[in-house]
């Protein structure tokens, strides 16, 4: 409590100076090529202040003239960044930022949600099964964060809807014009290449059907396989890559050494690389499955869903999920092996588009800029 009410003692001491900067706060490094196209769009004007985990973005954008500078909670923050941040005219973020409950917003001042993920299949805010049981102060602290932000870029109604419930904000901040993150998908050129550079490191994929197992991450950094993996039945033309998110990659490792011959492991590229070379997309909660979508082939979705019960109780997943879901839920290793084996209904991922993806048609970012910065 300290920390917030002196942070927002030096926010309040700093609004009423006023620049044009533009703040945009990092914590993913899977937007590079936005904030690129930021920088181009209000030259000069963009220091990107990043988090740890986005260290390698960070040094990527340095390299190609961005300003960046690293941030993390501390008192030199508190009297550095937080000046910088409050007089700033625009302020994007990526996440929830806690810090941001404490900022005094000058008039006109924007903050601006660009999340990390262009759906939800996981609740996340007062849907989130443990934010009633939170303190009164917390749940108070949480509804400040979500009431700074004056707009929230989407790329479809149904997010806008997710956000208004999950934040108890008004529909009229969703500026519903593309996630702009998944133009890659929609690019010709970046899905080519992109699958070319993982068929010259890895030419044993070319030519198999493969088939991407990524699991959602799940809190406690833990993740463990049914006993009955073993049993996953594949043809000889095959392949089931795992991708675990990179906190994992000793599990990852593990799991390698405990199924050897079954699956395989792809470091060398991220997730969303490997999605251009996948036919058959194995997921559970995880929102990579708006993304597979987008891409041409896109073939089939299957949700094994073996912890369903526990994830529900513990986690959350949207009321409606099982309604929209582009793909069957199964629970067993049986089910899994029955449905990877029949063919893929590409109705349902159109369908699924139309709700989730309306506008995430390559023009997100295009979009995005005109909108804020009407040149």
């Amino acid at each position: 409590m300290g920390y917030l009410w002196l942070l927002t003692l030096v926010s309040w001491l700093a609004h009423f100076k006023r620049s044009q900067q533009i703040i945009y706060l990092m914590s993913f490094a899977d937007n590079l090529e936005f904030i690129m196209a930021l920088a181009q769009r209000v030259p000069g004007r963009l220091t990107v202040y990043y988090l740890p985990s986005a260290t390698v973005g960070a040094e990527q954008l340095a390299a190609q003239g961005v300003a960046t500078q690293p941030f993390q909670d501390s008192l030199h923050f508190v009297l550095t960044g937080i000046p910088v941040i409050t007089q700033a005219v625009d302020v994007y973020c990526d996440n929830y930022f806690a810090f941001t409950a404490g900022l005094t917003r000058g008039k006109g001042q924007r903050l601006i949600q660009l999340w990390h993920a262009g759906g939800a299949v996981k609740a996340f805010g007062w849907g989130d099964p443990q934010t009633v049981q939170r303190s009164t102060a917390d749940q108070h602290r949480f509804q400040k964060v979500y009431n700074q932000l004056t707009d929230y870029v989407v790329g479809a109604d149904k997010m806008g809807a997710v956000f208004a419930t999950s934040y108890h904000v008004p529909r009229e901040r969703m500026r519903v014009l593309g996630y702009p993150r998944s133009d890659r998908y929609r690019q010709p050129t970046w899905v080519q290449q992109t699958r070319a550079a993982i068929y010259a490191q890895y030419p044993q994929l070319e030519n198999r059907e493969v088939l991407l197992y990524a699991p959602t991450y799940r809190a406690g950094v833990t993740f463990e396989l049914p006993a009955d993996f073993g049993e996953l039945q594949l043809t000889a033309k095959q392949v089931l890559i795992v991708k675990l998110h990179p906190h994992l990659a000793a599990q990852a490792a593990a799991l390698l050494k405990q199924y050897p011959g079954l699956i395989m492991l792809v470091p060398d590229f991220s997730t969303d690389e490997l999605l251009t070379i996948t036919e058959t997309l194995i997921s559970d909660y995880s929102s990579v499955i708006f993304d597979y979508a987008l891409l041409p082939n896109c073939q089939k979705m299957v949700f094994y869903v073996f912890d369903w019960q526990n994830f529900q109780q513990a986690v959350g997943l949207q009321p409606d999920f099982e309604q929209w879901a582009p793909g069957p839920l199964v629970q067993t290793m049986a089910e899994l092996n029955r449905v990877l084996a029949a063919p893929a209904e590409r109705q349902s991922v159109q369908a699924f588009n139309q709700l989730w993806n309306t506008y995430n048609d390559g023009q997100a970012t295009a979009r995005t800029l005109a909108y804020f910065y009407k040149k």
